[in-house]
């Protein structure tokens, strides 16, 4: 019997499980969250003076040194495609049932995020451990890109989940036209889209926080139709979601990221906010065109123009409905392999 799962990540990613937390809630079993990028967070955490962080670091150094020596534990592993960490980390966890979780969505071995140390020895041992390892995908896409690059057998998608305790349609008034939420960095579009609003008389509400916060409110001082909030809990989101029209997801793709998922998409969608976001592999598994709109990037400001033809109220209505695929109820079921 299945009496704890581990999730190993980098950077912890709690949020991302919501339903397999929802599924070890159910069957009383413990879930653990840990980071196996230790040695940096030590030193930081010495440097700083971080009593709390350093021993969260020390437990995880803990239980990666421990893992050699124990059996048959139930570990889900995020880590980025062909990480060189993989090779230590594959020796470390020989002993354990892992399941490989990822969001990449491009398995050519041509588009990647980390390419340090990264050569032939690194890729051979990840066709390996993927082939070895069952496999969870955040995307349809990413599942058809390891079946067909990397010959994978067991595999299947698991979308992330959100709480539908919090995030549900309160039919509210629609006091902002359009609501952006998340990272205020220039991979999410920021720029555009200060410049796009600057220019229109919609209201826009942008929530959230990062490098260009500074900028954000210059421009909300600026002009009455562009309003700031700095970053709120996840209650308080969901109020302004309700509050919103439409939510806009601008990202940009680089040399090294794309928006593989959009958590803010299904949550403001159960909302009620109708999602207006770019064609990246995350939103094109999220938004259909019945319940909502896909774009280019770059061609933000022509879809704002014609947004007046739309049926907002059956958009809306498509929108919740679609946002039920990911409850964390639904999305608990598709976690049960782990507990096999």
């Amino acid at each position: 019997m299945v009496k704890r799962v581990v999730v190993l990540h980098e950077y912890g990613e709690a949020p991302h499980y919501l339903g397999l937390k929802r599924l070890c809630e159910e069957r009383d079993i413990k879930l653990e969250f840990l980071e196996f990028s230790f040695i940096k967070g030590i030193v930081k955490s010495i440097l700083t003076k971080d009593k709390k962080r350093l021993k969260k670091e020390i437990k995880n150094a803990q239980f990666l040194l421990t893992m050699p020596f124990k059996r048959d534990e139930r570990i889900v592993l995020g880590i980025a495609p062909f990480d060189w960490r993989l090779v230590l980390l594959k020796a470390v966890l020989r002993n354990h049932k892992v399941f490989y979780h990822t969001s990449w969505s491009e398995w050519n071995g041509e588009f990647y995020p980390k390419k340090r140390f990264v050569n032939n020895f690194v890729k051979n041992i990840w066709k390996r451990f993927l082939k070895r390892s069952y496999i969870f995908t955040v995307s349809q896409r990413a599942k058809k890109s390891l079946i067909e690059n990397c010959d994978i057998k067991n595999i299947s998608v698991v979308y992330h989940a959100f709480d539908e305790k919090i995030f549900f349609h309160q039919n509210r008034e629609r006091e902002y036209d359009f609501i952006y939420a998340g990272r205020l960095e220039s991979l999410k579009g920021i720029e555009e889209l200060l410049d796009i609003f600057s220019k229109r008389k919609e209201r826009l509400l942008i929530v959230g926080d990062g490098i260009l916060r500074k900028r954000v409110e210059n421009y909300a001082n600026r002009y009455a139709n562009i309003v700031y909030r700095s970053k709120v809990d996840k209650k308080e989101l969901a109020k302004l979601f309700n509050k919103a029209r439409f939510i806009i997801l601008n990202s940009k793709k680089t040399d090294y990221w794309e928006e593989l998922f959009g958590m803010v998409l299904i949550e403001a969608m159960a909302c009620g906010c109708i999602p207006i976001a770019v064609s990246h592999p995350g939103p094109q598994e999220i938004v259909t065109e019945d319940c909502g709109i896909l774009f280019d990037e770059g061609e933000l400001d022509t879809v704002l123009q014609k947004l007046n033809f739309l049926n907002e109220k059956e958009l809306r209505k498509k929108a919740i409905q679609r946002s039920m695929i990911f409850t964390s109820k639904n999305i608990s079921k598709l976690w049960s392999k782990v507990l096999e």
